[in-house]
């Protein structure tokens, strides 16, 4: 590469003038054991008083074999550990099932392990089983078989291992936890607070009066606020998502009106693309996606009107609790409203639509797709954890089975769209419950032909299926697999934890799985002519449809499934919500409804003690960093505790005063001054406060992986800021994914991140690598990594190499000094002129690049261009980039 040293010696200027001027926050956080587990412990308000202690602690774990439910080091297994086994692990490896004889409920039966010998090893924790299958380091195994666990939990089974894999020495005594948990703060209504009082004069709202009674309480002092240039710099981002342009900056600092900044405020709020960045911070909440997550991972053209509804509704200011009910029940409250809106609110129920589906028949594993929208229902609206009940009472929040079924039966009460999958009906529309969005009395009749003649056809592969002489051969292999389905799933490549026993059996049966292969064929060959007669007609192709939910055919109330398991059914659960949280007596649901518009009415209440606490942390996370709940999705008794009680229950009540207007919510923060301190340090502080719990100064903030694309884009001059439009998904007829060839596709696109194509199978790399979320599931806070693949990203992505020739090439088209071009690039990268030693260090290095691009043969028109782009990426790479101050 050409120029390399220089390159590298002005890149070591650039990191070296970040650190002197604030703490390298880029550099990875020390996790060794002691710390990690230390930091964890802390979390949990253990406190011990020094590493020393905590090694003891550590030794003594490991021959240790019982510990009271209330240890810290349990409190870290409930919170960290068992949520993964439960979602990951148990399905194949508790209770009954014990794949590879691998047992994984219980720490004995981890100590003995399986087939394969221990799973842990307390001796050697980092050579355990356990932690080579989740590194997915050994291709012989590697658990969970579909997808790797996020890096976040993988850390926390590498410090419960090293702390000795410690495990309540015996069951919660859950009736009792759950009589205490109900006293929990978040199950109380939300109090009517006044604002303390502030004698010194520095507050200049209310918030500020709160956050000011804390400092006082604990001897802390604020720190300066911070200047006109690095405020817009953040509110821009905080807001909109996107960095001002160097005009748009001189602008506001050229402004010296009092009201310079509300201004600002006001015109950020009413950008378009403040719905997309705000947008996108509840796509990862309601886990978005394009593609419908079953094991071919099916397209979804349709989803993005979901998304668009999502992006409408924030630049709207939707008031919240209306935005709540149409995401729940937006097709019944659509039957009662203006015809204008109608397909505005079915698309709503996008939220639950895009649950997650499973196997090769998701409508046969329809169970795990409602577990989705249970769950996700909770996290987004509650801060509740309500998976937790499908199998047992919740452990530490006061959710029963009965509460979790009750909830079960609306959900199963509701016609979910089918997206496709491998074993379709059809090849010419795979689709199946699309929501037309011109509800016309004949385009109804047209879908109830269409959705009545699927059923038919699905009667027929039934009959394949279980009442066909095939069945008998099925029965042959009871008592040697734990399923055929098990079976079939190691014959086609997927594995076990250890598969060798069952892959041995698929080869030794292998001559009678031909011989049931050739009788299915045959069985095939004579249906053929019934589906004919049959016919298949698809959706109308000039129907406008969307991947939203109706009510089902036949509503009614669930039954208990023992152990989670569909077919082991106990008491019936009448639909209601968790009786913690009802707010009256009855949960009327009228004769033939699923009771979503029910659950949609107690959700967008008011008097819900979790709605609005919820929400109005979500958005102080956005612009601080971190919630007054810093678990955001778990209000619950394992969430963290609230730093500012009072103040979260005096916003949860203003919001719901303002009409739940998300908007006026942004205004009262940013203006606060707390929200205008600047990042700097104060030793005395620091030491009270190493963690700003307390906010006497703003966290320096690594931007967002979309904000950082976003950014460079802009910066290139290749940004396409109007709204994105459909994907370029093949024609339907060209489909046909299994699960040998699910759908992988990503499509290059120079619009803002929010518009990018979302494969659950497959991540988009760059988000991937940028802590993107995970589209398979709720996310509530995006966990935040530094890595070296991500500095070589910068290096050597070619995306990233066209935006930096871009930028070079609008540095020199921009200005014919190089002096003027150093301004102009250090005005549109960092929002700032530059100072003289950079302007002069600079041009020493791009005149260097170019007299060495010359002496390798390269033209003299080509040179500036790709020396400014050089620079470009040293600027894209710096911290002062990349992160927000």
């Amino acid at each position: 590469m050409p120029s390399l040293v220089l390159l590298a010696t002005f890149f070591l200027f650039l990191a070296g003038a970040a650190a002197v001027e604030s703490p390298d926050v880029s550099a990875p956080a020390r996790d060794s054991s002691l710390e990690g587990l230390l930091r964890n412990l802390e979390v949990l308000n253990a406190n011990p008083d020094g590493p020393q202690q905590l090694l003891e602690l550590v030794n003594r774990n490991r021959t240790k074999t019982e510990w009271p439910l209330d240890a810290p080091e349990v409190q870290h297994f409930e919170s960290k550990i068992r949520p993964v086994l439960l979602e990951s692990c148990f399905k194949c490896h508790g209770g009954d099932k014990t794949s590879a004889n691998l047992r994984m409920d219980t720490r004995e039966a981890l100590l003995k392990g399986g087939d394969r010998g221990p799973a842990i090893n307390l001796d050697n924790p980092s050579e355990s089983l356990l932690l080579q299958a989740i590194h997915y380091g050994n291709d012989d195994f590697r658990m969970p078989p579909k997808e790797k666990l996020p890096e976040a939990a993988i850390k926390e089974f590498e410090i419960w291992l090293k702390a000795g894999a410690p495990w309540p020495s015996h069951s919660p005594d859950t009736e009792g936890l759950q009589e205490k948990s109900k006293t929990h703060w978040a199950f109380q209504p939300v109090e009517k607070v006044d604002p303390p009082s502030d004698e010194s004069g520095w507050s200049g709202n209310e918030i500020d009066r709160f956050i000011h009674a804390e400092w006082e309480k604990r001897g802390l002092e604020p720190v300066e606020e911070a200047d006109k240039r690095v405020l817009a710099r953040r509110l821009y981002y905080d807001l909109i998502g996107l960095p001002p342009t160097p005009r748009e900056m001189e602008e506001y600092l050229a402004d010296d009106s009092p009201e310079a900044y509300s201004k600002l405020v006001d015109r950020l709020l009413d950008s378009p693309h403040y719905g997309e960045r705000w947008g996108r911070h509840w796509m990862d909440v309601v886990r978005y996606a394009d593609t419908a997550g079953d094991s071919a991972d099916y397209p979804v053209p349709e989803l993005r009107y979901y998304r668009d509804y999502i992006i409408d509704s924030f630049n709207r200011d939707k008031p919240y609790n209306q935005f709540v009910r149409e995401q729940i029940a937006g097709d019944l409250l659509a039957k009662a409203g203006p015809k204008q809106e109608y397909a505005e609110k079915v698309i709503a129920t996008g939220f639950i639509a895009v649950s997650r589906r499973f196997g090769t028949i998701p409508y046969q594993t329809m169970h795990e797709v409602l577990e989705d929208s249970i769950q996700t229902m909770g996290r987004t609206f509650l801060g509740l954890t309500l998976k937790c009940a499908r199998c047992h009472d919740h452990k530490f929040d006061p959710i029963t089975t009965e509460d979790y079924y009750g909830l079960y039966g609306i959900f199963a009460s509701t016609q979910y769209p089918y997206a496709g999958s491998e074993t379709s009906i059809s090849k010419d529309n795979y689709r199946e419950h699309f929501v037309p969005l011109n509800p016309s009395k004949k385009t109804q009749k047209e879908i109830e032909e269409y959705n009545h003649r699927v059923e038919e056809l699905r009667s027929v592969l039934k009959y394949l299926q279980e009442e066909s002489p095939l069945k008998g051969e099925v029965d042959k292999y009871e008592g040697q697999v734990e399923s055929l389905k098990k079976a079939i799933e190691l014959a086609e490549g997927k594995e076990d934890f250890d598969g060798e026993p069952l892959k041995e059996f698929l080869e030794a049966a292998k001559k009678n799985r031909d011989e049931t292969r050739e009788k299915y064929r045959g069985m095939v060959r004579e249906k053929e002519q019934k589906l004919r007669e049959i016919g298949f007609p698809g959706i109308p192709g000039d129907v406008e449809a969307a991947y939203a939910v109706v009510d089902g055919p036949d509503p009614s109330d669930a039954h208990v499934q023992k152990k989670g398991e569909p077919g082991n059914q106990g008491d019936l659960a009448p639909r209601n919500v968790p009786a913690v949280l009802r707010l009256s007596d009855t949960f009327d649901i009228p004769e033939g409804s699923s009771g979503r518009l029910q659950l949609a009415d107690w959700l967008a209440s008011e008097k819900n003690p979790l709605t609005a606490r919820v929400m109005v942390n979500r958005i102080w996370q956005h612009h601080f960093g971190k919630g007054i709940v810093q678990s955001p999705s778990n209000f619950g008794v394992m969430g963290d505790a609230p730093t500012h009680p009072e103040l979260l229950d005096w916003l949860a009540r203003k919001f719901v005063e303002s009409g739940w207007s998300i908007k006026a919510m942004h205004r009262l923060i940013v203006n606060s001054k707390t929200y205008r301190l600047s990042s700097g340090f104060n030793e005395a502080n620091e030491a009270i406060d190493p963690k700003n719990d307390f906010l006497w100064h703003t966290d320096r903030r690594r931007l967002d992986g979309e904000s950082i694309r976003d950014t460079m884009l802009a910066a290139s001059g290749l940004l396409d800021r109007s709204r994105g439009g459909p994907h370029p998904f093949p024609p339907m007829k060209d489909w046909g994914y299994t699960q040998h060839a699910p759908f992988q596709e990503t499509y290059p696109s120079t619009h803002r991140s929010v518009y990018l194509m979302v494969p659950r199978f497959q991540r988009h790399p760059y988000l991937g690598l940028f802590d993107g979320p995970d589209p398979n599931r709720s996310t509530g806070k995006r966990p935040e990594s530094t890595v070296p693949l991500q500095a070589l990203f910068f290096m050597n992505n070619d995306f990233v190499h066209e935006l930096c020739d871009g930028f070079g090439k609008r540095i020199v088209e921009s200005r014919d000094a190089d002096r003027d071009r150093v301004e102009f690039a250090y005005r549109t990268a960092f929002s700032r002129p530059p100072t003289q030693e950079e302007v002069e260090l600079t041009q020493a290095y791009v005149t260097g690049y170019q007299a060495k691009l010359a002496e390798e043969g390269v033209s003299e028109g080509d040179r500036p261009i790709q020396a400014w782009g050089s620079l470009a990426r040293v600027l894209f790479s710096s911290n002062e980039f990349l992160y927000l101050d």
